[in-house]
Parts: structure tokens; sequence; C-alpha cells
């Protein structure tokens, strides 16, 4: 897609009528009767009542009964403020849902395929599933679609299986916005000052990537207002490890006297590295572990809300709980050595040895 060709999400007003009703035409002139993530204009065709039912659909207190909240938005090419697309957001899943039709849909109009858009749209779309609070986003298409796999694809579609709906296979992908990338210091808007290094090791202690963190100058101090407690400040640094044999990443956060403030395990799905850069796709649990030796386990209510919301599955939330447990039987009575080992790597990544 060309920078001239970027586009946006528009919620569709009184304003896009006509627009609205030329793109429905177009699609029913190329022979297609069914628009993917229209929100039903498909099916109405009366652009004052379909958008009177685009409004209603975004609450559970106007929608029809046992149907999920969503959000339809037109994708508008900026350059000229033309509808190129649409799409549909489900907030959540239900049982129907999750076996065929996920939390996004979405086209693009005949006239403008094969420029790339479906693949932005949907990149669009996944900002705004983020600001709904959904972190693993579930969608599909017909295995014969190549073009809309790609899209999805594109976007970290990951297919988890192929399934019959009516005569039709289609296939299922999940999207997961909880994986996070090594941090950067310098994309912290709090950070003046910061410097990342990642080094690879294969020894008997460790294998895989390890990453320093240095904040050097602050604005303000990264803190954890509920126990006030200080993460990162000027000086302040933190050792990132991704052993891509576990299903966790290890932080370990000191202060400006290379004193440990605590170890943080994130358990994941999966520790992976994209494009040379480590990552871990979290699976919401964590294990601590404070400078005092204390073991805590948190965001118990984020795994259970996932699970309730269904963007993981019960086996998932059971991997979870096991990974947690086995690490904490792990951790007991080995904070010494569990120092020892984060504090040789801080003294190898520093440079000091």
């Amino acid at each position: 897609m060309k920078t001239m060709d970027q586009l946006e999400l528009v919620f569709p007003t009184k304003e896009y009528k006509k627009q609205v009703e030329e793109y429905l035409q177009e699609f029913i002139d190329n022979g297609e009767n069914e628009i993917a993530g229209d929100g039903g204009l498909d099916r109405i065709k009366d652009f004052d009542k379909w958008l009177e039912k685009v409004q209603n659909d975004l609450s559970t207190e106007t929608i029809d009964k046992d149907r999920i909240p969503s959000t339809v938005y037109l994708t508008i090419r900026k350059s000229d403020k033309k509808i190129v697309g649409n799409l549909q957001i489900r907030h959540y899943l239900n049982e129907k849902l999750l076996n065929y039709g996920g939390h996004i849909g979405d086209s693009v109009r005949p006239s403008e395929r094969r420029k790339g858009y479906a693949t932005e749209q949907i990149r669009l779309a996944l900002e705004k599933c983020k600001e709904l609070g959904i972190n693993n986003v579930l969608m599909d298409c017909d295995k014969n679609n190549i073009g809309s796999a790609k899209s999805i694809q594109n976007n970290g579609g990951i297919l988890e299986n192929e399934v019959y709906v009516g005569n039709e296979l289609v296939q299922r992908y999940w999207i997961s916005l909880k994986k996070r990338f090594v941090t950067n210091p310098n994309d912290m808007e709090i950070v003046k000052e910061g410097n990342l290094k990642i080094k690879t090791f294969n020894n008997s202690k460790f294998k895989g990537d390890i990453a320093l963190i240095e904040f050097s100058k602050m604005y303000q101090p990264y803190m954890v207002e509920n126990i006030n407690l200080c993460m990162a400040d000027n000086d302040y640094k933190w050792l990132e490890f991704y052993d891509y044999s576990k299903k966790y990443r290890l932080t370990a956060m000191y202060n400006e006297k290379n004193e440990i403030i605590e170890w943080y395990f994130d358990i994941a799905r999966k520790i992976g590295k994209e494009q040379g850069i480590p990552y871990e796709d979290d699976l919401y649990l964590d294990v601590v572990v404070t400078s005092t030796g204390e073991i805590i386990l948190l965001d118990e209510d984020e795994l259970k809300e996932a699970l309730d919301r269904m963007e993981i599955s019960t086996l998932e939330y059971e991997n979870a709980y096991k990974e947690a447990e086995k690490l904490i039987d792990m951790l007991k009575g080995k904070k010494d050595e569990l120092q020892e080992f984060t504090n040789e790597y801080l003294k190898i990544m520093i440079g000091d040895e």
C-alpha cells in the first residue's frame, strides 16, 4: 500500500449515506450479495434503518436480545475520503462466534482489491480491539479465500484449525495482542535517555537471549502506585531473560546501586523471536519474587476474565496455572540462588567481566 493511500476507520454517520449506498451497489453489481462485517447492510439495504441498527449494536442496553455488542467501521482512504472497505468488531465472543465468525469481519469493495487494503484495515482494527480490552483476536475465512487468509497472516494470525461450516471449509486464526517484544527504553515516554543491549548465550547455566535495559535518565520514575514501589528511575537496569525452551520470561530489576528490586516472571504461551527481536506471548499470570524472597502470584483475575471472554481455551487456562505452580515450587527457598544467577549476568552485560 502506498503512503498516499493511508487509511482510517470511521464510525458511520449520515454524511456517508450517499457513499454507503454506492458502496453497497458496487457489491450487488459485482454479483456479491453478502458483505462480511457490514453490520447487516447487505440485508437491510436501507441506510437510515441500517445506521440505527449499527448505533443500537454498540451496547447491551440497546442491542437485540441474545446478540453480541459490536462496532462497525467504514474504512476511508485519507487522500480522497473514499470508502474502500468496512469491518465489524464484536466486543467479545459467544459459543457461536467462537466456532464461526470470530471478533472481526471485514470486506474490501471490489474495485479496490489487491492493493493491500485488507491487511491495513485489519491492522487498524486490531488497534481498536486493544482499546476494547480484547487481547486475543479470533478471525476466520473460507480456505479458498487466499487473499483473506494472507491479510490475516500478515497481521500475525496463527492457524488453529479448519472446520466445516455447512459445505465450506473455514480456517480459524488467532492473533495475539499480548505479544510483548523486548523492552526498548527509548520507546517509553517517561524515559529521557536509555540504552538496550541484547546478547546471546549458550552455556550450562543459560541458553537464549538476555537483554540489558538501562534507564540512564528519566522524566519521572516508573512507579507501582498501589504498593509504592519504584520499578525504574535514573540509572536503574532491567535484565530480560528469553529462554526459548521455557514458558516464562524472567525480568530482574535493579536500582541505581545495582541492588535487586524484584524478579518478575511472565507466564507465556511462547517465548519467541521475530526478525532477531525476542518476545514473550503473555498468558496473563505473573509470579513475583520480592527482594526479601516472598513469592506472589499475580493477575489471576485477568486470566479468568480472558477465559470468560473466550479469548483463551480451558486448556490454556489450566496450563497457565500449571506453569505458575511449577515455577513457584522451583523458586521456594531459592532466593539467594536466583540472585546469584541474575547478578552474574548483570555483571556480564554491563561489562564488568
